[in-house]
């Protein structure tokens, strides 16, 4: 018989406080002697043990064999392994089991149970090890609801966390990570925890032992720290990053943000983390920020340059003269058609290099789009001018105002041979850079100078050009600052002397230097006001003075190739 608790109880009031014996408790309450005496002989709750297992009359039998199938299984596909329902299906079908599902259910968990797994305190030291890995979200970018990947690093020591969000989780968002984690650290640590990402990891070996990507290790001996991975779905064992995933997920992306650029959401994330920084440890009694202020002393310094975090590959020029990254095109120069080149993707940007130099440079597009350079096929309109139309790299050209004006401009003097003298200007490109190109064209158009010797003459003075130096007063010391900023003026007295002596000089010169090279306005097609000279052919023109409104005098010796040209004899009337 086993006594409630409440009996127990009383049995003891009754006996040692009361004083009552056990053989009147036997005879008032019915208690058998040997229940009184345990009661009083032991207060706590009395147990149930199982002296012996139950019998299964059921389950015995077929124990031995569901083991054997249990046991071949682990030879086999995971997929076509035996489930507990199907055990039970062949146990009915096979060996008229007349049991229930759930007994069978029972006997295969006991079979499997595997002990429990024991864990362990860890006590990181400072600079020790950071901890990094993956999150996804959604925000909306712009309007859009896009998903975003967040890059993820937490100290294991100091619990400081740094968070970048990116658009993909590729290689190249991985380098780029690590390369501002390091800046965001100010040193490297001794050690980096991660997952088994494929960024890092080609192929997980049995114990500890990996395949690392070439990138990864060319990141490791950049920055010579240590990597730790762990083991397979055991992300347990970087728990402090998995927290701040979940943090990030769950406190800085909630509710969703909504953000015009992937920048101003990084900006989001970082006033985050850095309001985190005054946490408090409850270990330590300190917040995370002091604690890394700690640990920053400890890492190693920064190498004198920042790791490049990109990928390279080796690819060849297509007769197109573009080259492939991740189903998208990119042009370089014609001249490089068919020619080896290395392809260098960064995160905003597509460098192109052959023999060391870099020759195209793009803005990353997506993936399936072109991004074709108008200055790369320049050269080509040399021997088919047509593509000026139809080409894709000018048809999709976003000329210039100025560069649609100079077209118009010379196809309208000049018709039919206007488009082939647009095409000259153009191949200028040839012989200077293309920026130079558009901008002499830019100042041609500013002083309607609509001609190819106009151009090569702006493009000499944006060669020849050369930067202001600062005045060397190092002989003329009285010309130097001064510390209470004032100085005397007897310095000036000799800069009068010669000025005086200068307009002197001025006018013992003879002003007649002759009468200027003129030139008429060609026709405009923005200035219809002007006649041409064959139009009237009677009408007198008095003094035979032309007007030259808004002609700099830079162009005068370039204007002397344009279109009717005056005779010697005209004169030029600037107003």
């Amino acid at each position: 018989m086993v006594l409630k608790m409440e009996e127990k109880e009383l049995i003891r009031k009754l006996v040692i406080v009361q004083g009552m014996s056990q053989r009147e408790v036997n005879r008032r309450f019915g208690w058998s002697r040997d229940s009184i005496a345990d009661a009083i002989r032991n207060p706590e709750p009395n147990s149930y043990t199982l002296k012996a297992p139950r019998p299964r009359p059921l389950t015995d039998p077929i124990l031995p064999l569901v083991k054997q199938w249990l046991e071949e299984d682990k030879a086999k596909p995971r997929k076509q392994r035996h489930t507990k329902t199907r055990i039970f299906e062949r146990l009915r079908d096979e060996y008229d089991f007349k049991g229930s599902r759930r007994a069978i259910s029972d006997l295969v968990t006991s079979l499997i149970e595997k002990p429990a797994e024991v864990f362990c305190p860890i006590d990181h030291p400072p600079a020790s090890e950071v901890q990094i890995d993956w999150g996804q979200a959604i925000v909306m970018l712009s309007g859009v609801q896009t998903k975003v990947m967040i890059f993820c690093a937490r100290s294991a020591f100091s619990k400081a966390t740094f968070v970048k969000a990116y658009l993909r989780d590729d290689m190249i968002s991985f380098l780029d990570g690590h390369v501002w984690l390091m800046e965001q650290l100010g040193g490297v640590p001794i050690k980096l925890a991660y997952d088994n990402l494929k960024t890092a990891v080609t192929y997980v070996h049995t114990g500890r032992k990996r395949d690392l990507t070439s990138r990864f290790l060319a990141l490791r001996s950049h920055y010579l720290f240590e990597s730790r991975f762990c083991n397979v779905a055991s992300g347990n064992e970087k728990g402090h990053v998995e927290n701040s995933v979940k943090r990030s997920e769950r406190t800085y992306l909630t509710p969703v943000p909504q953000v015009s650029s992937l920048e101003a959401l990084n900006e989001h994330l970082a006033a985050w983390t850095k309001r985190d920084l005054g946490r408090i440890d409850k270990d330590m009694q300190r917040s995370y920020g002091e604690l890394f202020e700690e640990e920053r002393k400890l890492f190693r310094p920064l190498p004198e340059s920042p790791f490049l975090a990109c990928t390279s590959d080796t690819l060849r020029v297509d007769k197109r003269s573009t080259v492939p990254h991740q189903q998208s095109r990119y042009s370089v120069p014609t001249r490089y058609a068919c020619k080896h080149v290395v392809l260098r993707a960064f995160l905003d940007r597509i460098e192109v290099h052959c023999e060391d130099q870099i020759i195209a440079t793009h803005a990353r597009v997506e993936e399936g789009d072109w991004s074709l350079q108008l200055s790369h096929y320049i050269e080509l309109l040399e021997t088919k001018p047509g593509l000026l139309d139809s080409g894709k790299p000018f048809v999709k050209q976003a000329w210039t105002q100025s560069q649609q004006l100079f077209r118009n401009e010379l196809e309208y003097r000049y018709h039919g041979e206007g488009t082939r003298m647009f095409i000259d200007i153009l191949l200028l490109a040839k012989r200077y850079q293309w920026k130079d190109v558009c901008r002499a064209i830019d100042a041609c158009c500013k002083n309607h100078a609509f001609n190819e010797a106009a151009v090569l003459l702006e493009l000499e003075n944006i060669g020849t050009s050369q930067p202001n130096k600062v005045l060397d007063l190092s002989a003329h010391p009285s010309l130097q600052q001064t510390e209470t900023g004032t100085r005397s003026l007897e310095c000036y007295d000799s800069l009068i002397g010669s000025s005086l002596d200068g307009e002197a000089q001025q006018d013992s010169i003879d002003s007649s230097l002759g009468e200027p090279v003129s030139f008429s306005i060609a026709r405009s097609a923005n200035h219809d006001c002007f006649q041409e000279d064959q139009d009237q052919p009677n009408q007198a023109q008095p003094d035979e003075v032309v007007s030259g409104t808004g002609i700099s005098p830079t162009f005068s010796k370039a204007a002397d190739n344009a279109h009717r040209v005056p005779t010697v004899g005209q004169k030029m009337l600037f107003v």
